[in-house]
């Protein structure tokens, strides 16, 4: 049994790295590379969720407001901040007219609270386009109009923006690249296919869709109970045929998501088990579960081996390379998107992990049945991706 996980390690090392890297940094084109400026610039409304985001949300509105577009607004829905959330826009807001502060009110049965906000925020917008983004996103003075004119230069109804993903300390490093590596170490690429409808690419970072098509779509009112509400708008556009594509952005957008170990283990303990759903999900996770232990595997075998435990030379060749070729994609990675080398060889740590918050997430889901999430709880049994 070791030796052929050892050797299905091996292969999907090889894969990772001489497959799927390639195709999918092919298949993602960059932001800032993908054009100039659109012949047409139509209004944007930048709508904003903001619930107990003091420490963020000053440096996030603020980066919107110095776009450089010639014609847009920004709107930010204080979702009931129980920190200075609402006393930071408040002065923001007296300082430049483009930013409107709206109230936000506790959901309504059958809604959770960030599809709520962005409702609110969507129906008070008056722009041709809407930029969904969260309240920890800053953004380049470029970002918009690029964004802008990658929409305007095809039959484009959504595009969504991936950004940098900031970490500092030990425990972010290692962790936070899982988010990227489930892009560009899987099927990011069919996200930018126009088939299967079924696969595609949304993020709070930056979702950028022409109005006409969100409200056709059913807008937030269709996602009431979503978890995974920025996912699932992309995918909503896809299934009902609508071209959405998904850019590089790490030099024009980025984000620190969660801080520390606790905050990214809580952080998505709260929404992995909502992307497992239905049959793909149970699929999704049987994947997860099989790729975890081959990360996990070779290097322990490797610590073994090195303790005295007897394995065949065979084998720890096969540990070592099956230890070395996802390390060598991850570099590759790294190397690609300007983020730092050394967590590539904590590899092995962060999918082990990553396999206790997937397991995690679910325990909270189906067994105690709570959404808990910044001081609100729900059903989860209400609630889906």
């Amino acid at each position: 049994m070791l030796h052929v996980i050892l050797a299905a390690a091996v292969w999907v090392g090889a894969f990772l790295l001489f497959v799927l890297l390639p195709l999918n940094f092919a298949a993602t084109p960059r932001l800032s590379k993908s054009g100039g400026r659109a012949a047409r610039q139509p209004r944007v409304s930048v709508v904003i969720p903001a619930r107990d985001e003091e420490e963020t949300v000053e440096q996030a509105v603020r980066s919107h407001l110095a776009q450089a577009y010639p014609d847009f607004e920004v709107i930010v829905v204080e979702d009931r901040s129980r920190d200075r959330t609402g006393e930071i826009l408040s002065r923001l807001a007296k300082e430049d007219g483009r930013l409107t502060v709206l109230p936000g009110t506790d959901p309504p049965p059958g809604w959770i609270g960030k599809p709520h906000a962005l409702h609110l925020g969507a129906e008070a917008a008056g722009g041709e386009l809407l930029l969904f983004a969260d309240a920890d996103v800053v953004y380049d003075p470029r970002a918009l109009s690029e964004a802008v004119a990658y929409l305007e230069s095809g039959s484009i109804a959504l595009v969504c923006l991936l950004p940098r993903m900031e970490a500092k300390g030990f425990w972010e490093n290692v962790l936070m690249p899982y988010v990227e590596g489930a892009y560009f170490g899987g099927l990011g690429f069919l996200a930018n296919c126009d088939w299967p409808r079924w696969l595609a690419g949304g993020g709070g970072a930056g979702n950028l869709v022409r109005r006409e098509i969100y409200e056709a779509l059913g807008g937030h009112a269709a996602l009431r109970s979503s978890v995974i509400d920025d996912v699932h708008l992309a995918l909503n556009a896809k299934l009902a045929g609508y071209k959405t594509r998904v850019v590089r952005a790490e030099d024009r957008v980025r984000v620190r998501m969660y801080r520390g170990l606790a905050g990214v283990i809580n952080g998505f303990t709260k929404n992995m088990a909502y992307a497992l759903n239905g049959l793909l999900g149970v699929a999704l996770f049987a994947l997860t579960a099989a790729i975890t232990v081959l990360w996990v595997v070779p290097p322990l075998a490797l610590v073994a081996g090195l303790a005295g435990v007897s394995i065949e030379r065979g084998d720890l060749l096969l540990a070592a390379a099956g230890f070395a070729l996802p390390v060598a994609a991850r570099l590759v990675a790294a190397a690609t998107l300007g983020d730092a080398a050394w967590p590539s060889v904590t590899h092995p740590i962060m999918a082990a992990i990553w396999g206790f918050i997937i397991c995690r997430s679910l325990h909270q889901r189906f067994v105690r049945r709570r959404l808990v999430w910044r001081g609100r709880e729900f059903d989860a049994r209400g609630a889906g991706f």
